[in-house]
């Protein structure tokens, strides 16, 4: 009995052990981890520490806003994150989440390191050359990170946290330079002090050069970019350059130039210049001084009071070439440049302009819509302008031209609703009396008819007192004198210009020989090159011009006003 009492006493006693056991169990309370310091700040991709207590490692998770960071260490005091590389801003908010609760037992703003520059490898720097930024937070992946130079963004060649390498961009336009660091979701601006490199000319290759090739310059800091600089040769913009390395290569404009060599080059860039001075000597024996835009110009060009001036027209319709706008040019052989006037202006066709080596040119307009003619005295002094009668306002394509005051218009052609016939009727104009005289048939007898189907519109020059003409209908030129004596000339020359006393003349036979028409010396000079199709010329201050259409890539669709080298002349004169 007693044994039985006793195993009652020891069952009980271990019954009260087991439920004092449970009820300790249950009674225990959760402990979530706590935070007891926390890095606030640091870079993409790169460790951010947290301490902690009462954590257990697998059952936390951390995010910077939207983005899990992968936890690269842990130990008893804490763990380490990866700050995630995905994340959208620079302050996102730190939480971490105790997984045992599904809680969040932290929850902080975080900021990304502002990147600092502090300084450069070189306070200056050029196009395409490589310089260091050193700094601050920037970053090791190319792909988290940007420089500008003047908002141009630069190519980045090495980088790290500490210094970024990089390449000047060419669009540069100022020659202070203000860099730009882009790197953790962040922006900042370069304080410290950087310059563009000024660009300089060394040398020219050339001693001498054709118009049209290629000059070459040795230079430093110029931009290889050439449409963000500006080349400039003896002043006149040369837009068609290019820069490799240290060379320019340059291909020569025309002009305008004043004289037959280069004597200065210019360049321009990003507010920067260079000049640099040479003598390199033209080998063409032209240059171009002006260029005539939107104009064309029919008439013969005359000087009166040292200048030159010429007729020049502008289509008002490309399908009526008779609808046309006139004005005058006038050319100063200082600046050898022409300027158009607005004292005249006149609109319709005028078949013929020609002046009276005095003060006077006389126009001969055409009515397109009633076919006939009118003609008009303009004083070149004065620009008044004065209507004249004609003898008849049908003569289409007379021979016209102005001499001691008088105006002469021979022969032309009458048109009978389309059955044309050849005029023998001369006319003389005196320009004191404002009258008309009908001449004898054998006034300049030399000097033939006008020929069915052609014009007698003449080029003409004043020199020595005399008056020659080129009547273009059978390639003659004729002398006239003061006594208006007229002597045809035998050959079948065409006339260009005058040079002192000689007149310089072309064989239509010999198209490559200039001729000193009174003692027929010639010289042989390559005439394409030259002056192409061109037969306006004209003398000014000792100085021979010509016009030519456009032969370059410089100022296309243009007419030329070109110089020629008066020495070529120098065997025939």
């Amino acid at each position: 009995m007693k044994i039985f009492k006793d195993s009652i006493v020891v069952f009980f006693a271990l019954l009260s052990f087991v439920f004092n056991s449970c009820s300790s169990t249950e009674d225990a309370q959760y402990v979530p981890p706590t935070l007891v310091n926390l890095q606030e700040t640091g870079l993409l991709g790169q460790p951010v520490s947290i301490e902690l207590k009462n954590f257990e490692a697998d059952k936390l998770q951390v995010f910077f806003d939207m983005e899990k960071a992968r936890i690269e260490e842990s130990s008893e005091n804490g763990i380490t994150v990866i700050v995630p590389r995905t994340i959208k801003r620079n302050n996102p908010t730190l939480k971490i989440i105790d997984l045992n609760e599904n809680k969040t037992i932290v929850e902080k703003t975080f900021l990304l390191k502002k990147p600092i520059v502090s300084s450069y490898s070189s306070e200056s720097a050029t196009f395409n050359e490589t310089l260091t930024v050193y700094g601050e937070n920037f970053d090791t992946n190319k792909d988290f990170i940007s420089v500008f130079v003047n908002d141009e963004k630069a190519v980045i060649v090495n980088n790290d946290y500490n210094k970024i390498e990089i390449q000047i961009p060419t669009k540069i336009t100022k020659a202070n330079l203000e860099v730009k660091v882009k790197s953790q979701l962040q922006e900042t601006t370069s304080s410290v002090a950087l310059a563009l490199k000024a660009p300089i000319i060394k040398s020219i290759r050339n001693s001498s050069v054709w118009l049209q090739t290629y000059l070459y310059i040795n230079v430093e800091n110029f931009n290889p970019d050439s449409s963000l600089g500006e080349l400039f040769i003896n002043g006149v913009p040369s837009n068609y350059f290019t820069v490799n390395d240290k060379t320019v290569e340059v291909i020569m404009p025309p002009g305008p130039y004043k004289d037959f060599k280069i004597t200065n080059i210019t360049y321009k860039t990003a507010g920067l210049t260079t000049s640099y001075d040479y003598d390199v000597k033209i080998l063409n024996d032209f240059i171009m001084v002006d260029h005539i835009d939107n104009a064309g110009i029919d008439h013969t060009i005359f000087t009166h009071n040292n200048k030159a001036y010429a007729l020049k027209y502008a289509m008002n319709d490309a399908n009526d070439s008779a609808n046309r706008t006139y004005s005058f040019l006038e050319f100063s052989p200082v600046t050898e440049k022409w300027t158009e006037l607005s004292s005249f202006k006149y609109s319709g066709y005028i078949a013929d302009a020609v002046y009276d080596g005095e003060d006077t040119v006389y126009l001969y307009r055409l009515s397109v819509a009633s076919q006939t003619y009118s003609m008009t005295k303009l004083n070149m002094n004065t620009f008044k302008e004065t209507a004249i009668t004609l003898p008849s306002n049908k003569i289409q394509g007379p021979m016209i031209f102005a001499y001691q005051d008088n105006l002469y218009l021979l022969s032309g052609l009458n048109n009978d609703q389309g059955n044309t016939t050849v005029r023998t009727q001369k006319y003389k104009y005196s320009k004191n009396n404002n009258t008309w005289t009908e001449l004898a048939s054998t006034a300049f007898s030399p000097i033939p008819l006008v020929a069915n189907g052609s014009s007698g519109q003449c080029k003409y020059i004043f020199n020595g007192g005399n008056l020659y003409l080129s009547d273009g209908i059978n390639y003659r030129i004729f002398k006239i004198t003061p006594s208006l004596a007229v002597t045809a000339n035998p050959n079948h020359y065409r006339l260009f210009f005058d040079y002192g006393n000689s007149i310089i003349v072309k064989d239509v036979n010999y198209w490559s020989f200039f001729i000193n028409m009174e003692t027929n010396k010639s010289v042989n000079l390559d005439m394409d090159s030259l002056f192409g199709y061109s037969e306006q010329f004209f003398t000014l201050n000792n100085q021979i011009y010509y016009l030519r259409n456009s032969w370059s890539v410089y100022y296309q669709n243009t007419i030329y006003t070109q110089k020629l080298r008066k020495e070529i002349l120098n065997g025939i004169l």
